[in-house]
């Protein structure tokens, strides 16, 4: 039987077979093989994909960076010092890199260091010569941060115009300009202030035309013809609409498309062109640049001035002389003068491995993927991906950049949410990046997103980086790969193989986890079942601690997660993010009346009264997971003792009542919460969690499975995950393994629970809680999203909630209790 790398190899053959001549770098000093083993060390099992969104820095790359400021004094450039020489030696040496790597002249562009792309964007806006009857027209395909040029043309009256265009197939005999005849035009409403209407003068009247070298969201290339269309063949290119009057100017967002083909302005002269290194070389981060074409630099406009920008002022009289220079006028205070002199660094690095080879490399590889994710058929014949970008948009693109934007589908045609892909993918140490990538009108577009769609999905609660994926049965985003100079054939070959493993149906039996179960629904279990365990977690993640017999509330256990900790700024602290939290132990002497808190980073327990304070200390309200809560707050010591504990400054709460109103349902897609009819504190979803020991000796025996069969590339030894990993508060023993899975109900003694479904795991459980150190794993998360997923959800344990409410007698309540060996009684489905 052919082994894994064997496989691997035969196909590396085949892939090389066609695209051989320009992979690799074959006529470079040095291999892709050799780039990753000597400068790419850190990727050892990690597939990098996001390019797109960061390129990575070469290990070499650094090593020259240090070096060089490790060897040479940089002082701040607006002085004489040598040092001070020296960094506008280097910066002066940048700048020509810079219009360089553009082919552009010195002497018709000028190169405006800023913090980044945006910043460059931010600068134009601001800068250009706007009027009432001016037009600020870009493409559907853009960056917010272009949209957001839009604002300072409203703001002082223009029009501001987003076009979708699409290029014809065949142009036959027609101009360059008729090439982009089908168009359609949405008008954003114009903000026509009184004060700023006038009658035009004589003056030109200036428009600006934006669009992106390669758009951030499909990887398609824009023509860069269109510079030329709309400067010099104005009239034909805007024929049939209002807007080919004045002189219209060019700004290409090439953020992204120029870390493989820069624009060549010595052919395509913009009047803006914006960037940021990151993008091309991976550091420095912070710094990009406004490149201008000399005579457009001469109309923008400067309210602002700064050390650096002025010859001479006066503090006490309205007198300023500015610097003449376009460089000089635009770079408010001191260069980033460090960062300026590291991308001498990086363009070396591309220079010496051409930009022309980098473009075919990264382009057989998205080629070779994309071929391969449009021929991914499910077991029924239907095809398993959607794409996005060159095959969607009528011929529009003068080609594809080393981008993949795609959904993916199920058997039945529903959609896979992309939060699943990500999720699954960085399981598999694949990075990639999920959303709408801050491109709503590419987004929309490929999507088929209709506004009121889009008004829609906002409204029901939707915003950008949560999880709502999938809303009124359409995807929200997208899962989008991208490759870099050092991605290599085995990068993309995981990628494929981690799509196939993970969301191609190779049975026509449903979802895995019902096949997984099926078997274990059909009979009782022999032998009694009985609860094992009971764990009370007084503060919300951090570690609980295990009774013989506890009493039940209308809240669940009683004092189960009736504490949580929460930020300076509002977030609600869990080990995903404070993994130290873990280490704190919790415990409730009812005797006492006390809750006792220990830390190994506090030298001193803390003692914290059960009893509440009645006096005045419930006005506060805190909102927890779509809840209003009524809650009871700390002094500073306990909240100084807290964040020592954790490492971060916090604050201690307890709850005191929440407003059920606002609990929303499970089908309601912008809540979490999934129980609406009982009293909760402060809980993801339910009152209490159930975990069956069968179960997890069924992981535990799938786990040291896969570790056998080489699954996990770092994983020698077996794995043992505890039950209490999960954060049960139940632990039941005697039932098969998922059977918990088909329980209505169950009956603990004279207690009576409904089940509520399935737990949603997340990267919380593969957090380590019993060692010295917090670790951190793939597992089991891992595991059990190879079995046990169920519409985007990696499900393991049952969510109760409990039934037998407590009978008030004389205003108080009649305490129900709970105890381990009690025999459990499941009323099954």
């Amino acid at each position: 039987m052919m082994s894994e790398n064997e496989r691997m190899d035969d196909e590396k053959a085949e892939f090389l077979k066609e695209f051989g001549r320009d992979y690799g770098y074959p006529e470079g000093s040095k291999s892709i093989d050799e780039i990753r083993a000597l400068e790419f060390k850190r990727l050892n099992g990690l597939v990098y994909l996001d390019h797109t969104g960061a390129t990575l820095y070469s290990e070499l790359q650094m090593e020259a960076i240090f070096n060089d400021l490790k060897f040479n004094v940089y002082g701040n450039p607006h002085s004489q010092s040598d040092s001070s020489l020296a960094a506008s030696e280097r910066i002066n040496s940048a700048r020509q890199q810079v219009l360089d790597y553009f082919n552009a002249s010195a002497k018709d562009y000028k190169c405006i260091f800023t913090s980044g792309a945006t910043a460059a964007l931010k600068l134009v806006g601001e800068a250009f010569p706007w009027s009432t009857e001016s037009t600020y027209m870009y493409t559907m395909e853009n960056h917010n941060s272009v949209l957001g040029i839009r604002e300072y043309a409203l703001n002082q009256g223009s029009k501001a115009v987003a076009v979708d265009i699409e290029q014809l197939n065949e142009c036959g005999g027609q101009s360059d300009a008729d090439v982009y005849s089908t168009r359609k035009y949405f008008h954003p409403p114009q903000r026509r202030d009184p004060k700023l209407s006038k009658e035009m003068s004589n003056e030109t009247l200036y428009n600006l035309f934006a669009f992106p070298s390669e758009c951030n969201f499909s990887g398609i290339k824009f023509d860069l013809s269109l510079v030329k269309n709309v400067k010099e063949d104005t009239q034909s290119f805007f024929k049939g609409s209002p807007y080919g009057r004045g002189c219209w100017m060019v700004l290409i967002d090439a953020a992204k498309g120029c870390a493989t083909e820069p624009p060549d302005l010595s052919k395509f002269p913009a009047d803006f062109v914006v960037l940021s290194f990151y993008k091309i070389f991976g550091y420095p981060t912070g710094l990009g640049a406004l490149l201008v074409r000399t005579e457009a630099a001469k109309l923008l406009k400067k309210a602002y001035f700064s050390g650096g920008t002025v010859a001479a002022s006066i503090a006490n009289i309205d007198f300023v002389s500015r610097r003449q220079g376009v460089e000089e006028s635009f770079e408010d205070g001191t260069q980033s003068f460090l960062s300026i002199a590291s991308i001498h660094h990086g363009f070396k690095l591309i220079n010496d491995l051409r930009v022309s080879a980098i473009s075919r490399h990264t382009a057989a590889l998205t080629a070779y993927v994309r071929k391969t994710l449009l021929s991914l058929r499910h077991v029924n014949g239907t095809a398993v991906s959607v794409l996005y970008g060159s095959d969607a948009a009528k011929g529009l693109s003068s080609g594809q950049g080393p981008t993949i934007s795609f959904n993916l589908k199920r058997p039945d045609g529903s959609w896979f949410g992309y939060r699943e892909v990500e999720k699954l993918a960085s399981l598999s140490m694949i990075q990639l990046r999920t959303g709408c990538f801050c491109n709503p009108g590419a987004c929309s577009k490929y999507l088929g997103l209709s506004e009121t769609d889009l008004r829609l999905n906002f409204e029901a609660g939707h915003v950008c980086w949560d999880d709502n994926d999938i809303l009124h049965g359409k995807p929200t985003g997208a899962v989008r790969i991208s490759f870099g100079y050092m991605s290599t054939f085995e990068d993309a070959k995981k990628f494929i193989s981690f799509l196939v493993n993970s969301f191609v149906s190779k049975t026509t039996c449903g979802t895995k986890l019902k096949s997984s179960i099926e078997g274990t629904w059909k009979g009782h279990s022999e032998g009694e079942i009985y609860l094992k365990s009971i764990t009370i977690y007084p503060i919300k993640s951090c570690a609980g601690f295990s009774v013989e017999k506890w009493p039940l509330s209308s809240t669940g256990l009683h004092y189960d997660r009736e504490w949580l900790l929460r930020s300076i700024n509002g977030e609600v602290l869990t080990q995903k993010k404070v993994p130290r939290m873990c280490s704190i132990s919790t415990f409730i002497d009812s005797t006492k009346g006390k809750l006792f808190v220990e830390s190994p980073n506090c030298p001193e327990p803390l003692q914290i009264a059960l009893e509440l304070n009645t006096v005045g200390s419930f006005t506060e309200e805190a909102d927890v997971y779509g809840r209003r809560y009524q809650v009871q707050t700390y002094g500073s010591k306990v909240n100084q003792w807290f964040t020592d504990a954790v490492g971060r400054p916090c604050v201690l709460m307890r709850c005191h009542g929440a407003e059920f109103t606002s609990c929303i349902r499970e089908n309601d897609i912008r809540g979490r919460c999934r129980d609406v009819n009982s009293r909760l504190n402060f809980v993801n979803e339910a009152q209490l969690l159930l975990i069956s020991e069968a179960s997890v000796r069924d992981l535990n025996t799938r786990i040291n499975s896969r570790v056998q069969k080489g699954s996990f590339a770092h994983a020698t030894e077996s794995v043992y995950v505890d039950p209490m990993r999960f954060r049960p508060n139940f632990v039941v023993s005697g039932a098969n393994s998922y059977d918990e899975d088909n329980w209505r109900s169950v009956n603990i003694g004279k207690q009576l629970f409904t089940a509520l479904g399935g737990c949603n795991r997340c990267q919380m459980i593969n957090i380590s809680p019993w060692s010295g150190q917090v670790q951190m794993s793939k597992e089991p998360l891992a595991t059990l999203a190879s079995f046990r997923r169920v519409q985007g959800k990696i499900l393991f344990g049952v969510l109760l909630r409990y039934e037998t409410f407590p009978v008030v007698d004389k205003g108080e309540e009649t305490e129900h209790t709970i105890q381990v060996g009690t025999r459990i009684y499941p009323e099954r489905m």
